[in-house]
């Protein structure tokens, strides 16, 4: 049984409205010496972000569930198009280009692989068996391997994480966990062999990135210098020197938190991680208050989503974690992203809405 409706989760769309605008006024500065046009397109893509959002949030999520192999499929179409066409942006082939817009089918990988997750983890047993977890992981794999191809690693693990998350919920037994445990420490060797050449460079440099200072680990270092120098309080709205000196790299998108460090401080960037805080507990409220097996899964996938991105893009801007290239969700510049974001929130609002809760 579904509910008729319940009030909107305000917390959640409140949170993460603040979040693009504080993406907003950091983009306007990373933006002047780089590219004007980029804060308006900004604008543009949060306001159709935020209309899919509602609208996705107004109809029953198990709609969207319903249409999840539909969608499914038609993203696999994509993103062979995409291998096929090769249309070539910063060493990937990740876009496609319509009708003047470039679309990055990865990003809705995300949503269309939620959904058939979801719908398939409901009609299974407690505790998962065998079939159902490798049947599942084959729903994740397929895209996340065309990803990988693109080459694309860090979406491509954003798919991994969502399947752990999900069927950790699901009911993964402790024999499968230990299992997945060995099995991933064994394919180690064999994945660092299918990395390319620069992706096996950027683990080097995570670990002494003055190995190679000029090269790929100009960049990380360069965001380090960004948001140390931004101390308590920052340098000053368009007063950092690594980002208006064009010092820092990709600084209006993957390394966009590193302009709000330099320039807002430490204060800035604690603001943006407690912003972030409450998306994801409100997110985590509603998939453990769902007692529909679909609403909690969809819900549980889109938690894992936005909280690996988010932890994973603010530790590689502090040197913390290794660079994979994946964006800041709701701050950083990309209208795919964007808008694939605020339509998992606005599925998050209609679980919230319809969805039977304790």
């Amino acid at each position: 049984m579904l509910s008729k409706g319940a009030r909107w989760d305000r917390v959640l769309f409140i949170a993460a409205g603040i979040l693009c605008l504080i993406g907003l006024v950091a983009l306007r500065s990373a933006s002047a010496t780089l590219n004007p046009l980029l804060f308006g397109q900004q604008i543009r893509w949060i306001a159709i972000g935020m209309l899919a959002s509602l609208m996705t949030a107004s109809f029953l999520y198990t709609r969207w569930i319903d249409a999840g192999p539909f969608l499914y499929v038609s993203v696999l179409l994509l993103l062979v198009i995409v291998e096929v066409a090769r249309t070539v942006k910063l060493g990937a082939a990740r876009w496609l280009t319509v009708w003047g817009l470039s679309v990055q089918p990865s990003e809705l990988a995300k949503l269309a692989t939620a959904c058939c997750l979801a719908r398939y983890l409901a009609t299974q047993p407690v505790p998962l068996p065998t079939r159902s977890l490798l049947v599942s992981a084959g729903v994740v794999g397929v895209p996340a391997l065309l990803i990988f191809l693109q080459p694309d690693f860090g979406t491509s693990s954003v798919l991994g994480v969502m399947w752990l998350g999900t069927v950790w919920v699901a009911g993964l037994s402790r024999r499968h966990l230990v299992f997945m445990a060995v099995a991933g420490l064994g394919v180690l060797p064999v994945g660092w062999h299918l990395l390319k050449e620069y992706q096996r460079l950027r683990l080097v440099v995570f670990l002494n990135p003055h190995a190679d200072p000029l090269g790929a680990g100009y960049t990380i270092i360069q965001s380090k210098i960004a948001i140390g120098s931004g101390q308590l309080f920052g340098r000053g709205w368009m007063a950092g020197t690594q980002n208006q000196l064009n010092f820092l790299p990709e600084r209006h998108a993957d390394f966009l938190f590193s302009v709000i460090g330099e320039e807002w401080g430490f204060l800035g960037a604690v603001t943006v991680v407690i912003l972030f805080g409450c998306v994801l507990g409100r997110a985590i409220h509603i998939a453990l208050g769902t007692v529909e097996p679909q609403g909690r899964f969809l819900a549980m996938a889109v938690v894992s989503w936005l909280a690996y991105q988010a932890v994973i893009n603010v530790g590689m801007v502090m040197g913390l974690l290794p660079v994979v290239g994946v964006p800041l969700p709701l701050i950083s510049y990309g209208g795919s992203a964007m808008v694939a974001t605020w339509i998992a929130l606005g599925l998050l609002q209609g679980i919230h809405r319809f969805g039977t809760r304790f």
